[in-house]
Order: structure tokens, then sequence, then C-alpha cells
């Protein structure tokens, strides 16, 4: 697990200095999606990587990289996408929605998911990890198939091979979501309720 984020520290050499900016100035921040499900299922290395922060933490990280490209806006992109790097390996979400067929949803980094991450120390460096129902919750809210490039349920059953659920916590978790029949369906779906 730990060989394959060393090759991603690796392969994106601004990925190390990004994530000691973060630990240094206490931003609550998590890698989740794809590069969580590769570094847990060792199923390939990542091109990118994705982090949720929090969103009274994301104005500190425009101060932080202020050369970052800044994509959306809270109201019609879905959230806000701070890009601190011109290749777009590393990308930070803060004040998300999802809204995907009639069903809209929050995916935030709250003081519960915060409270839920993990630290990983790889080659001499700690990297916050969201739970791993953070990424079963965006990609059974995103549902999106090959035809889109993704595999987001593969990806959830890739993931149950590896962890184990708090349902408590999952619960609380969809709580702050806004779940709803289209969500809980895949919930159901993986017996995690």
């Amino acid at each position: 697990m730990k060989s394959i984020l060393s090759a991603t520290l690796q392969s994106i050499p601004d990925l190390s200095i990004v994530i000691k900016k973060l630990s240094d100035n206490n931003i609550k921040y998590g890698l989740y999606a794809g590069a969580y499900v590769s570094l847990i299922t060792s199923n390939r290395v990542p091109t990118d990587v994705d982090f949720v922060v929090a969103d009274e933490d994301f104005d500190k990280l425009k101060v932080l990289f202020p050369h970052a490209q800044l994509k959306g806006d809270e109201k019609n992109a879905g959230g806000l996408f701070l890009y601190p790097s011109e290749d777009h390996q590393i990308e930070f979400m803060a004040k998300a929605t999802v809204d995907m067929d009639g069903s809209h949803y929050n995916f935030k980094m709250t003081d519960l998911a915060w409270n839920n991450t993990s630290l990983m120390e790889i080659n001499g460096i700690n990297i916050r990890l969201c739970n791993p129902i953070e990424t079963i919750l965006l990609k059974a809210m995103l549902q999106r198939g090959a035809d889109k490039g993704k595999h987001d349920l593969e990806d959830i059953e890739a993931l149950l091979n590896f962890v184990t659920i708090d349902k408590n916590y999952l619960s609380k978790r969809l709580l702050e979501c806004g779940q709803d029949e289209r969500l809980l369906v895949v919930i159901r779906k993986y017996n995690l309720l």
C-alpha cells in the first residue's frame, strides 16, 4: 500500500511540498477518491491526487498557493477547486455539491469527516487520509461508468475488499450529505447499512 503512495510522491514532485504546507498551516484536508482507491487497493498508480478541504480553510489555500488556478463557484460548478500546479495533478475541492439525476448532495469536509481522518507516514511525510466512507459516498453519489471514463461502482467494490466500514459513522455522514433513495440504493447494494 505504501509503495503506491511512495511512487505517487515521486511521480508528482510538488506533492510532498504541498502536503508539508497543509500540515504546517493546520489545513483540514484529506486524500480521497481515485488516489485513495489506488492507495488502499494497490490497483494502479494514480495520475493525479484529490484532496477535500474544509470549507473554512479554502481561503487559506489561496494564500498558501497564490499562483494556483482556481475553478468553479459554489452555485454553478458544484464547488470550488484549486490546482497548485499547472498540470492539474493535484486538486483541492471545497464547498462541494453533487447534482445527479435530480438528486442533490453535499460533499464537504465537515467536523465529523475531519475527526474521522487518519495519518499515514510515507517517506518521512505525514499525509492525511479521509475515512474510506468519503470515497464510497462520493462514488455512490456520482455513479459514473466506463462511458465517462470512470468506474465508480467498481471502485466501491474494490475498496470493500480492503476496508472495514463503520456503519454508525456512515449513517451520520449520510445525514450530513443529504441522503435520498438514489444514494441509499447503492449503499444497500453493498450491505453497508
